[in-house]
């Protein structure tokens, strides 16, 4: 039997510790036992150690069970002898343990063979941390230790559950907003001028509508994950965070005001009313025989045909104006509501995050 079937891997989920005993040949336990022969702890060069790894230690010092110290991953760290430096000080002050580095694709499994298999049962044991002496004062209760899972699965729970939320969040905005867009599209093409206020007042308020079920349903995914990811940690993780909303200057609703334009439409528009009231009204006025009363009627009509040939004008120019100021508050309340979205994703992420790091040893 082989020094490295012997052996034993441990460490968190962060280190990765099951491909590292995969590579080796040797096993992969929570815990150490009596028959392990050697035992390497792996370290998540990501963070500081916590309590998992200082009462994996404390075991293994108890088994008096020679233990190596291995930072795994490295080649994703350009700085990670300086990191490595300041983990293994954190956990073995005294240097009594053997250290080694080994990258993703697998170097430094060598050398970590060799050691497994001349293991030194005196030089390479840990050394379990004396219990503080404190001083006789006021009663204080300590706080209790987190429970739950580990803090690296906290951390990729909290991480995927969050890149979870944001995805369904932009997602259901980007789709709401685009719905209600089309869905003005559509009024304005049967509005009159006299509806301009009533569908302005409209598309504010589904736009306001949107953006709060859009904020109601990150706030119930974000509860649901932070909820996960502080299981058993103090309350303070379960704090909620949100930012206050950006202020956003919307377009001003368009207004109609007279302009050269409208007078060349006022013009061709009484000029072919005109023209339409002569050929339509001219011949029954001859026919009929009514002199000065056919002028009357020819130009009443003319006025009627130039009115609907400049209400059509009118209509069509208001309508073209809300589609371009409906397009341009959809864009613009979309972004900031997406910026707002990220901004609140990203402080609680960073918020409940921090809980898991907090959770160290209070005598190291």
């Amino acid at each position: 039997m082989t020094g490295t079937e012997t052996a034993v891997v441990l460490g968190t989920a962060g280190a990765e510790p099951g491909p590292l005993a995969r590579a080796l040949g040797a096993s992969s336990r929570v815990h150490p036992e009596r028959t392990d022969r050697c035992a390497i702890v792996a370290l998540d060069l990501s963070g500081e150690p916590g309590d998992e790894e200082y009462e994996l230690l404390g075991e293994l010092a108890d088994l008096a069970t020679p233990t190596a110290l291995v930072m795994t991953r490295v080649d994703r760290y350009p700085d990670w002898p300086g990191t490595a430096a300041r983990l293994r000080d954190a956990v073995d002050p005294g240097r009594r343990l053997a250290v080694f580095a080994v990258s993703s694709t697998g170097g430094g499994v060598d050398d970590l063979a060799d050691w497994c298999a001349t293991a030194d049962t005196d030089a390479s044991v840990p050394v379990r941390p004396p219990t503080p002496v404190t001083r006789l004062g006021p009663a204080v209760r300590p706080a209790p230790l987190a429970s739950g899972p580990s803090r690296a699965d906290r951390l990729t729970g909290l991480r995927a559950g969050v890149a979870a939320a944001r995805t369904d969040a932009l997602t259901a905005a980007r789709e709401s907003l685009q719905s209600l867009a089309v869905r003005a599209d559509r009024v304005c093409s049967g509005l009159r001028p006299a509806d301009v206020d009533a569908y302005i007042g409209w598309v504010t308020g589904a736009v306001a509508a949107v953006e709060t079920t859009i904020d109601a349903r990150l706030a119930d995914r974000l509860d649901k994950v932070r909820s996960v990811a502080s299981a058993g940690l103090p309350d303070e993780a379960a704090v909620d965070v949100r930012p206050v909303p950006a202020v956003v200057s919307a377009p001003a609703p368009p207004e109609r005001r007279p302009s050269a334009e409208d007078a060349v439409v006022l013009l061709f528009g009484v000029s072919a009313g005109f023209g339409a009231g002569r050929v339509l009204v001219a011949p029954m006025v001859q026919w009929a025989g009514l002199g000065w009363a056919g002028a009357v009627l020819t130009a009443a009509t003319g006025l009627a045909v130039a009115a609907w040939i400049v209400g059509v004008r009118r209509t069509a120019a208001t309508r073209t104006a809300l589609r371009k100021w409906t397009s341009d508050i959809v864009v613009l309340r979309r972004t900031a509501l997406e910026h707002r979205l990220i901004a609140r994703i990203g402080l609680t992420e960073a918020g409940v995050g921090r809980a898991p790091w907090n959770r160290r040893r209070p005598n190291l």
